[in-house]
């Protein structure tokens, strides 16, 4: 093939604007699909995203990884189908809709009808597609949109209604009421691992008071409570103390008598200033004694008493707790244990009614001021201060939640525990540390899965209930569900769903079959999308029986406390597997300044401004090769997009600009790929071209994608800037003879097998490159195969340490401001491989313009040696006298000694406690 220089100026955008037109008019995805869709499956599983908003920094970010790792696999002959979702069900389709239809709430969501909100839904899940293909596309990621998948279809539906039936039918599946976090804008519960998600803990400010109970045995004598929460004390029930904590009653002046732990008498300091101590008692001392209840709504038998509880400390507060069963999960199971039945006054929106009058209709935040300035009017507020402390906050709605007693179906994910700590154990992470840390860590303290949600559009809770006998009938599939009803089922949204009724065929009853009101937790439908996109176990049963777990899966941190974990819990408890072999979980890119990414703040360029101005190659390059992909959080810089394009892509296009340029002057000239080579330079930088193969192949089996893009920085670096320099004058030969088609076919091999081998790391420009070079696409052949006969590991070594040398060389002029053309005398070397620094003597001196090169056996002539010292491993053994040692090495005064050991003063450290 004739080869035909590339200009020495490239636009990269440009360049790979014309690579997607030649992607898309030769078919180059579905192309590379076919050419393996015989060979053994790689599974991959893409995580599906909501489409009501544009895509960020993230999720570029996480398909960069979702399209490099699936393009190494299908090089290294495997069929690896890239199928798109989108998630479509759950809170934020309802806010877009809500906006939409210019309402808010479920009070107008119900007035307009369930049936024209449900189907405005629907209208607007896909609201954002177009904008989210374009920007795939635009990166050059590889998807097959064709055949997306939807959780509101119907055959995701239907397999996510086996999965319910199948826990329900092992006994996993129960209804209860627990206190649960809450949101009373969003007027649902959320599971316990949602509050995880993100950053929902955030700080807020309230008005924390101290309370004053007074003890109806004695009047004048009061416990004093703590709490942040004073819309929650008109639900008060009772008080809780640590029966192992001592507390003290204090007098105060006015002769009145308090209660509260010993150890918090210092903090409130101020508000008893010349207390005195008359009595002292342990927690369950005062068990058993009854108070008078700060409001009179709630009047009953067993309430209005103290009792004891294990979780009370006096590490803040008065070490009494007031106790609202309704509202702490805590609080709830030390009233259960003593009988005492909470209260909740509270609408679904959050709103006091009757019977407490006083406060009606107040929303609870809202209330908090108007219930402090009762408690101070009634004579029972002892103190009041300002706080700040993190709280959680509504992940959907930024709204801050409450902890409210509420009726949910859960998962029995504590019955399953263990084994999910086990697969686990069976998962490679990337970093490693998520396997046992953050993840692990979750996974021990696991409780049961509350996956209702009192709101409209989503899975309907396939459960249908007698309204007089309470048998239950959970479906399996549409099949038994249309026999049950007598009709066609192809719909299992609301309102539909909720018109599916019959009469009990029960002995004697009556009643009539209805479904229960909640619909699914968005998070149960994404955990059974392994199923659901199969449309398991309807249709691919075979398939993906022999196909699960998946091979490799990747999301962002916070999703260990989501999908990660959501796919773990329903794949422990239908197949007793992990869910997927290999997870990148990656970190999350901040802005510059290193808050979050906000359209508010404008604290971000545009993700479609950086790919106009730099291209996709450079953005990928920048992101994957980033401490981000190895789960650390990263600021986003547009230098570091500048630089990824200077170091790796212009160096490269520079070798490609050198390389056609002279090959296109010599006539005749045909290239061809070469195993071996007669000169030492050419052989040297095959044998690298091998071992970059070989390391990067390795790297990848590990899910390593930064370690990769080192690994071809390294090689870029050393072809441009030690192969092509070291060689220019074999390309400038008048005459094309047998050492300069040697140096042409080098350079060709070199730059077309790093092409191949960049394939799945910068696509666009490996693409140009490899099509330039043959007219082929780059991403329709497979990955090189090993040529041992190029791996020369001696070479290697050797020219390692001549370019250290050289690099020595040029670290000294630049520290005395000498220029390279300057010629030194000499350079004097010691310390390192002097017979193979001798044998390519001729090569240093000529890279580092040297008159003479002059070996020393001796490296204390010129040179001082240095002692660095291992302090962790000393601090306990030299304890007081570390900073003595340190000080004597910093000066010099050390020895080595032949045992290999070093003297130091007075002390003699073994050899690995220093280099």
């Amino acid at each position: 093939m004739k080869i035909t220089p590339v200009p020495s100026f490239v636009n990269f955008p440009e360049t790979e604007e014309a690579i997607l037109k030649f992607w898309k008019e030769n078919d180059c995805f579905q192309k590379s699909l076919d050419k393996n869709k015989d060979k053994k499956p790689f599974v991959f599983y893409d995580g599906p995203p909501f489409a009501t908003g544009l895509p960020h920094y993230g999720h570029i970010l996480t398909s960069y990884i979702k399209d490099t790792v699936p393009r190494y696999f299908t090089m290294q002959g495997f069929f690896v189908d890239r199928r798109w979702g989108w998630d479509c069900h759950g809170l934020p389709v309802e806010f877009e809709a809500e906006k939409n239809l210019n309402i808010s709430g479920k009070k107008e969501i119900e007035k307009i009808g369930l049936a024209t909100f449900n189907g405005a839904c629907h209208d607007l899940v896909l609201k954002y597609a177009k904008d989210w293909i374009q920007i795939i596309d635009r990166i050059g990621r590889w998807v097959d949109f064709d055949r997306q998948y939807k959780t509101m279809d119907a055959d995701y539906m239907e397999s996510v209604l086996w999965v319910f039936s199948q826990l329900h039918e092992r006994g996993w599946i129960y209804e209860s009421q627990k206190v649960l976090p809450y949101c009373i804008r969003c007027q649902t519960s959320l599971s316990n691992f949602e509050t995880g998600l993100d950053d929902s803990y955030r700080e807020k400010q309230d008005r924390a008071i101290t309370v004053k109970f007074e003890d109806l045995d004695e009047p004048g004598t009061n416990f004093l409570a703590w709490t942040t929460t004073p819309w929650t004390l008109p639900s008060n029930v009772a008080l809780g103390v640590h029966p192992d904590i001592e507390y003290s009653k204090v007098e105060i002046d006015s002769g009145e008598k308090v209660w509260m732990a010993s150890n918090r008498l210092e903090a409130y300091k101020k508000e008893l200033p010349e207390a005195r101590v008359v009595e002292k008692k342990l927690g369950k001392d005062l068990v058993g004694r009854v108070y008078k209840p700060l409001f009179n709504y709630f009047a009953g038998e067993n309430r209005f008493r103290i009792i004891a509880g294990d979780f009370i400390s006096d590490d803040n507060g008065t070490g009494f707790v007031h106790l609202a069963p309704r509202f702490g999960e805590d609080d709830q199971v030390v009233c259960s244990r003593e009988g005492i039945e909470g209260v909740d006054p509270l609408t679904s929106e959050g709103k006091f009614q009757l019977p407490v009058a006083d406060f009606e209709g107040m929303e609870i935040f809202e209330s908090n001021k108007s219930i402090i300035r009762f408690l101070k009017n009634d004579a029972k507020l002892f103190s009041t201060e300002d706080i700040k402390h993190n709280y959680p906050h509504c992940w959907r709605c930024d709204q801050p939640l409450i902890y409210r007693g509420i009726n949910s179906w859960f998962v029995k994910v504590t019955a399953i525990k263990s084994e999910m700590v086990a697969a686990n154990q069976k998962i490679r992470w990337v970093p490693n540390h998520i396997k046992d840390g953050r993840f692990g860590q979750w996974l021990e303290g696991a409780k049961d899965w509350a996956i209702s949600r009192n709101r409209f559009w989503g899975s309907p809770i396939p459960v249908w209930r007698c309204g007089i006998c309470k048998n239950i009938f959970v479906p399996s599939s549409l099949d038994s569900l249309s026999k049950e009803v007598g009709q066609t089922v192809t719909d299992l949204h609301r309102p539909g769903c909720d018109e599916l009724t019959w009469k009990c065929k029960s002995d004697g009853c009556s009643g009539d079959y209805k479904r229960v009101p909640e619909v699914l937790d968005c998070w149960f439908e994404s955990g059974a999308m392994p199923i659901g996109q199969t449309h398991y176990p309807f249709e691919n049963k075979e398939w993906f029986e022999e196909n699960f777990p998946a091979d490799f899966i990747v999301e962002y941190v916070s999703q260990t406390r989501g999908w990660f974990y959501t796919l773990l819990v329903l794949s422990t408890a239908l197949f007793n597997k992990p869910p997927f072999k290999n997870s990148i979980c990656h970190g999350v890119i901040q802005a510059k300044d290193g808050r979050k990414m906000s359209k508010r703040l404008k604290n971000y360029p545009d993700p479609v401004e950086i790919l106009s101005a730099h291209g996709s190659d450079a953005l990928r390059i920048s992101l994957l090769s980033s401490s981000v992909v190895k789960g650390q959080d990263i600021r986003f810089s547009e230098n570091s997009v500048r630089e990824a394009t200077r170091r790796y892509l212009i160096a490269l296009w520079n070798s490609l600009h050198f390389f056609t340029s002279y090959a296109a002057l010599m006539e005749g000239y045909s290239p061809r790929e070469l195993d071996t080579a007669k000169v030492l330079g050419d052989r040297y930088i095959l044998s690298e071209l091998e071992i970059l193969r070989e390391e990067v192949s390795a790297n990848m089996e590990e899910y390593d994608l930064p370690q990769c893009y080192q690994k071809l920085l390294s090689f870029i670096e050393t072809l441009s800037g030690w192969h092509i320099r070291n060689n220019r004058p074999r390309f400038w030969a008048e005459e094309f003879n047998e050492d300069s088609r040697e140096a042409f076919d080098t350079l060709y091999t070199v730059i077309l097998g790093l092409a191949q081998i960049a394939a799945p790391f910068f696509p666009f420009l490996a693409e140009h490159i490899y099509k330039h070079l043959t007219g082929r696409s780059v991403h329709l052949e497979d990955w090189p195969e090993p040529r041992p006969q190029r791996k020369d590991p001696s070479l290697h070594k050797e020219i390692e340490s001549v370019r250290w040398v050289i690099e020595a060389v040029r670290k000294v002029r630049e520290k005395n401001s000498i220029q390279l053309r300057q010629p030194l005398s000499f350079a004097k070397i010691a310390g390192v491989e002097s017979e193979v620094l001798r044998k390519h003597g001729d090569l240093i001196k000529n890279q580092g313009n040297l008159k003479e090169l002059i070996f020393s056996e001796k490296p204390e002539e010129f040179a001082q040696p240095v002692l660095m010292l291992n302090s962790k491993s000393l601090g306990p053994i030299l304890k007081g006298e570390l900073k003595t040692v340190q000080s004597l090495v910093r000066e010099g005064e050390f020895e080595l000694l032949d045992s290999g050991e070093a003297r130091i003063g007075e002390h003699t450290l073994a050899k690995d406690h220093f280099n």
